[in-house]
C-alpha cells in the first residue's frame, strides 16, 4: 500500500514539474528579467544623476536608519525608479551605495582623529553596530579600520 502511495505522489509531482515547466508565465524554472518593462526615460536619468549628490552633500547617510524610501523623498522620485536607476546604472544595491558612502566617511575619520575610538568613527560614519562597521569596511577595503587606520599614519 505504501509503495502504491509513494509512486502515485511521485508520478504526481514530475506531471506538475512538467505542466510548469512548459507553461510561459511559470517562473518557478525561469528568473524573469529585472525592470524588464519599465525602462527610465533619459530625461529622468539625467535628473536623478545630478540629485544623487545630494545623498553626499548633505551627508543623509549618516543616519543609520536611512532608507530607500527617505532617499526617494529626498530626490522627489518614486522609490521604485530609485532603486531601478541604482541597480541598473551604478550597477549595486542601494544598501551597497549607502555602504560606500559611509566606509568613504570612515576613512576620512580614520586618516583625521586620532582621539577616537574606532568603534565611535564607525557610529559617526552611520553605522548601527560596531560588528556591522567592521565588516563592511573589511569588505570593501580589504583592511580592518585599524590597519587602514596605522597605514595612513605612515
Amino acid at each position: 500500500m505504501a509503495g502504491a502511495l509513494s509512486f502515485t505522489f511521485i508520478l504526481y509531482i514530475i506531471i506538475l514539474l512538467l505542466i510548469f515547466r512548459n507553461s510561459r508565465e511559470a517562473a518557478f524554472f525561469q528568473e524573469k528579467e529585472k525592470y524588464k518593462n519599465k525602462e527610465i526615460d533619459k530625461k529622468t536619468l539625467d535628473i536623478i544623476a545630478q540629485k544623487l549628490s545630494i545623498i553626499t552633500e548633505k551627508e543623509l547617510f549618516l543616519n543609520p536608519n536611512f532608507t530607500l524610501e527617505e532617499a526617494a523623498k529626498e530626490l522627489k522620485v518614486t522609490k521604485h525608479i530609485l532603486s531601478q536607476y541604482v541597480n541598473e546604472t551604478l550597477g549595486k544595491s542601494f544598501s551597497n551605495l549607502i555602504k560606500e558612502h559611509r566606509i568613504e566617511k570612515a576613512k576620512k575619520l580614520l586618516e583625521t582623529e586620532k582621539n577616537y575610538t574606532i568603534e565611535s568613527l564607525g557610529y559617526d560614519s552611520g553605522f548601527n553596530s560596531k560588528s556591522t562597521f567592521f565588516t563592511a569596511f573589511k569588505e570593501i577595503t580589504g583592511l580592518t579600520p585599524a590597519a587602514y587606520q596605522k597605514s595612513c599614519a605612515k
